[in-house]
This record gives C-alpha cells, sequence and structure tokens, in this order.
C-alpha cells in the first residue's frame, strides 16, 4: 500500500518537473494587469474580489473572480492558493490549491487540489491529490490533469511574485520626481497635480508630506496616463475623501508605491493600486484597483481596476529551478503524513 502511495507521488512530482518548464514568468506589468489582487503570505477575507487574486500561504473566506467578463486573459486560475483554502467560493476560472480545500465552491471552471477536499462543492472537473470526504464533486473527478487543469497548474508557480514584486517598488521607488507637486490648505484637502513625463508618466515623491493626514485627495492629472505616487511612511491609516469619483475614474492609473511600509489601512473608498510587498493591509471599506502586499485583512471589496498605464518592467524574472520541486515535495509530504496517520 505504502509503495502505490510512493508510485502516486512520484508521479505527481514528475508531472510538475515535465511541465514547469513551459510555463513562462510574468513580467511586472503583466502581474499588475491580470491580477486584482496578489497576497504575498496569507489573506483573510469577509468580502469579495472582482478578478484574479494569487495567495503565496493560506486563503480563509471570500469571494473571487466575480467580474468574469472584465477580468484580462490569463494562464491563471480565478484562485491560485498555494497552501490551504477554506470557506472560500470560485466564481470562474477554476481554482488551484497547493493545500487541502475544505468549506468550498468552485462554480465554475476546474479544480486542481493537491491535498485533501472535505465539505465542499466542486462544480467543475476536478483533480484531487489527496482524499474527498463529505463533497460533491459534481463535474466529475478525473484521474489526471486535463490541458486546462496543467495549464493553471503550470502558471502557478511560474513567477516568483515575492521577488518580482518587491523589485518593481525598488525600482518605482527609484524614479526621480518628474515635477508633480500637492499642494495642502487649512481645510485638510490635499491637491495633487500631475507633470507627465514623455511616456505619459507622472512621478510623485511624497516624502515626509504627510499626505496621508489629508482628510480630502483632488487630483489635477493633465497629460498623465500613468502615475507613480512613492510613499516613504513605514506605516499609513488612510482615510481621505477621494474627490470627484475620482477613486472609480483613476483608479486604473494610480500606483500608491509604498517599498517600506509595513502596516496600511484604508477607512475610506481608495483609487488605485496598493504596491506594498512587505505590509499587511487592512482595508475596512472598498478599494478602486489591485492590491499587491504581504498579507491581507480584507473587509471591504477589492474592485477590478485592470493597470493599462505604462511601466519599464524590464526582462521577466527567471523562475527558479526549485519552485518546481517545492510543489513536487509538497504533495509527496501531504500524501505520505496522510498515510502514516491514517
Amino acid at each position: 500500500m505504502i509503495a502505490r502511495h510512493l508510485r502516486l507521488a512520484a508521479a505527481i512530482a514528475a508531472t510538475v518537473f515535465a511541465t514547469q518548464a513551459a510555463a513562462t514568468p510574468l513580467s511586472s506589468q503583466q502581474i499588475l494587469h491580470e491580477f486584482n489582487a496578489v497576497v504575498l503570505t496569507d489573506l483573510r477575507s469577509q468580502s469579495h474580489v472582482d478578478g484574479r487574486t494569487w495567495v503565496g500561504g493560506t486563503a480563509s473566506g471570500g469571494d473571487y473572480a466575480q467580474h468574469a467578463n472584465d477580468m484580462p486573459g490569463s494562464r491563471y486560475a480565478g484562485l491560485t492558493v498555494m497552501g490551504d483554502a477554506r470557506e472560500v467560493k470560485i466564481n470562474a476560472g477554476g481554482a488551484v490549491i497547493g493545500g487541502n480545500l475544505s468549506g468550498s465552491t468552485i462554480n465554475s471552471g476546474s479544480g486542481v487540489i493537491y491535498g485533501d477536499v472535505l465539505n465542499s462543492n466542486l462544480n467543475g472537473a476536478a483533480w484531487v491529490g489527496g482524499s474527498v470526504k463529505g463533497s460533491n464533486t459534481n463535474g466529475g473527478r478525473l484521474p489526471a490533469l486535463d490541458a486546462a487543469m496543467q495549464g493553471t497548474a503550470d502558471a502557478a508557480r511560474s513567477t516568483d511574485f515575492p521577488a518580482s514584486l518587491g523589485a518593481l517598488s525598488a525600482s518605482l521607488g527609484r524614479m526621480s520626481g518628474t515635477g508633480s507637486t500637492v499642494a495642502f490648505n487649512g481645510a485638510g484637502k490635499a491637491t495633487f497635480k500631475a507633470v507627465a513625463n514623455a511616456n505619459g508618466v507622472a512621478v510623485f515623491n511624497l516624502i515626509d508630506a504627510g499626505v496621508f493626514k489629508a482628510s480630502e485627495f483632488e487630483f489635477h492629472l493633465g497629460d498623465a496616463t500613468t502615475v507613480i505616487l512613492n510613499a516613504s511612511d513605514a506605516s499609513a491609516t488612510i482615510g481621505a475623501n477621494f474627490l470627484g469619483s475620482s477613486a472609480q475614474s483613476l483608479g486604473s492609473k494610480l500606483i500608491w508605491n509604498f517599498q517600506h511600509a509595513t502596516s496600511i489601512t484604508t477607512n475610506n473608498l481608495f483609487g488605485g493600486a496598493i504596491l506594498a510587498p512587505l505590509a499587511h493591509l487592512t482595508n475596512n471599506q472598498n478599494i478602486e484597483g489591485g492590491v499587491y502586499v504581504r498579507s491581507l485583512d480584507q473587509h471591504g471589496e477589492l474592485h477590478l481596476q485592470a493597470f493599462d498605464g505604462h511601466l519599464d518592467p524590464g526582462p521577466s524574472p527567471v523562475a527558479e529551478p526549485g519552485t518546481a520541486a517545492l510543489l513536487a515535495a509538497g504533495a509527496l509530504m501531504l500524501l505520505l503524513a496522510r498515510r502514516r496517520t491514517a
């Protein structure tokens, strides 16, 4: 019996090793365009994400890929979780779960679950590496990955998100200001006046500017099509009102780069992408744009505002040879641990 399970684990590892080389890493521009959320460690959600999500640790709660028709094309699943996922609902694009799945529903698309499935509904075709208990496999349980499953499984490990987002944040943080300014009035309003370079990019370097103490944000972008806002804050609590519905209208153009921050809280409707690869983000209200953070405690919705601005992403990062090995080893360890404790 043990030998049979070892052969199964070896087959899983061989499949991952054989196909990993075919998956091409995403550039930083592609990450910001294709994903509504990238969380490098753990995500806890009491709300929903309109677009596609990748989680490097565990995912607890949440409703994902709600606006399938608006999601940019991608090789990635609607939800990818490298660890365990519980009480999640995936509405489109299917899911890749590196650990166990419990109390969850995959409404549309295929499911690739390397661990066990417990008390869940899999409404598309599914491949499960472990056991299935108290669950419905309404789309059928396949003995091997089909082409669609293989594509999302390959994609799941193809990009080193921590390295890519860290490099992007550092690169943006080194950009020289383009003459863009922030003015304050006595009523607590911060007015952002953008000056764009030849590529339509405006850069604000918000060094000790006290911007996040303002109660209102007003934007005048002029010819700028991409706005980089580099913040030096180690932590930020943001409650400003984005005037003139600018959170919605500018969400796909603004990148708030918190290169050094470890804690960010938003208490009002927020507009633009939050790039903070070292930070824990708590959003108490909706965000119009993507979030790319270390960890997330989600209370407000994440609305899809796919970034279509101008970045110089540089060469695509090279996937580390060890990433495929980690996935294969994880599957092997799950199988062996399960049999030893059975």
